[in-house]
């Protein structure tokens, strides 16, 4: 228990900082940009995150499976080279098509921001940070995660200080993803000593034959978030782009409070289904009491200080209209996210339902984005009502499939 307790205690600082990075950038840049150069901002950084859960593939979840699989228990280092390898072919392909798009539909003026998405996913596939968690070595994961916060941040304050640093804000974006990758990659030289990669083509087949099912999930999943900030990008003004960014970051920093107890337990789960299916559900039942209790706390205090949150964010007595109305809305549904995550991507992936996965998460992105095109997309409360359903289904998909699943084990 107290050495559980102390990788919590480092799990948690290391999220504090990953997910203070978002918030401080956003908040620096609604307050130096203003709201619509921050839209324009928040567009690209949207369309970056949603790019990336491409490229991840589902690789991350399913090398901390790969770690503690009993054929790999003895070689654990070759499955990050060969997740590695994977995320870096994905990358290529992803650069190439969607960077000269960018450039023939955005203004010129833009170009710039392109090129530092396309640096930041390079950073992003090179990123090894799961195999630290797989492994539970949380203190090497929390120094990779706030050194390279803490330059950012830093970074951030020094060359986004008015409102034509947009490209500006852009490159410390893909600064930070580097300084991530770099650290974290020297880390892992020091402490384990990393020998030669070898080249396991079947390995590599069996990466992408599971991935490609994961993927199409995660995408699903990702259009909730990214690509529905993409999509008022095109569809709704600055503003409202903005507006929806905003919420989307504090919701995603109150739901970080959940996350050294999600990705622990996801290990702890990992390790136990492959030899005690009963401890494994007998823990993810605890695991689902606890993140619920913490879970519902925290959206309370973002309900009730909405407004305030919102406000303070933007550096304005009263923050745009749309913000604090989705800063409630969103808030609202961070149980149903928290319990969705646990119940899809872990629980389903750890019981080998990848199909079951995708198919729920095709239909939440199928109702999220029927509402959504469906409705007034520049009324503001359209699209956290569509978010928020979106999510509510699949709690209770991912969660009654689930059940079955073991049921039938």
């Amino acid at each position: 228990m107290a050495g559980t307790g102390i990788k919590m205690a480092e799990l948690s600082i290391a999220q504090v900082a990953i997910y203070a990075f978002p918030l401080i950038f956003a908040v620096v840049c609604a307050r130096n940009l203003g709201p619509a150069n921050y839209g324009v901002v928040a567009f690209y950084t949207a369309l970056t995150s949603f790019l990336c859960m491409f490229i991840e593939f589902g690789f991350d979840s399913i090398g901390v499976r790969e770690v503690h699989a009993m054929s790999r228990r003895e070689d654990p280092e070759q499955v990050m080279w060969n997740v590695t390898l994977a995320k870096l072919i994905v990358c290529l392909l992803t650069c190439i098509v969607a960077v000269p798009v960018l450039l023939a539909t955005r203004s010129s003026a833009e170009a710039s921001m392109s090129y530092a998405m396309l640096i930041y996913m390079v950073a992003f596939a090179l990123d090894t940070s799961w195999y630290l968690r797989s492994l539970e070595l949380m203190r090497s994961v929390m120094f990779v995660a706030a050194a390279s916060r803490l330059a950012g941040i830093v970074l951030l304050v020094c060359v986004v200080t008015g409102h034509d640093d947009v490209g500006a804000a852009m490159w410390t974006y893909a600064f930070v993803a580097w300084a991530n990758a770099i650290v974290g990659w020297l880390l892992m030289r020091q402490s384990l000593g990393l020998g030669k990669p070898r080249l396991e083509v079947p390995h590599l087949k069996s990466l992408f034959r599971s991935g490609a099912a994961i993927v199409v999930g995660n995408l699903s999943g990702a259009s909730l978030t990214s690509g529905g900030i993409a999509v008022l990008g095109v569809l709704a003004d600055p503003v409202l782009t903005g507006a929806a960014n905003m919420a989307l970051r504090i919701k995603t920093a109150g739901q970080a409070v959940m996350l050294p107890l999600s990705q622990l337990g996801f290990v702890r789960l990992s390790t136990l289904v492959g030899y005690d299916p009963t401890a494994a559900v007998a823990l993810g039942r605890r695991l689902f009491y606890a993140l619920m209790a913490i879970s519902l706390t925290v959206a309370l205090l973002i309900i009730i200080n909405a407004d305030l949150i919102a406000a303070l964010a933007y550096g304005l007595p009263k923050a745009p209209e749309p913000a604090g109305v989705l800063v409630r809305l969103l808030a609202v549904g961070i149980p149903a996210s928290v319990a969705g995550n646990l119940f899809g991507l872990q629980c389903l992936t750890l019981f080998k339902q990848e199909r079951a996965y995708v198919l729920v998460l095709l239909a939440a992105a199928a109702i999220f984005f029927g509402l959504l095109l469906f409705s007034d997309a520049s009324n503001s409360p359209n699209y956290g009502w569509a978010f928020l359903t979106a999510e509510s289904w699949v709690f209770l998909a991912a969660g009654l499939h689930l059940r079955r699943v073991v049921r039938a084990s």
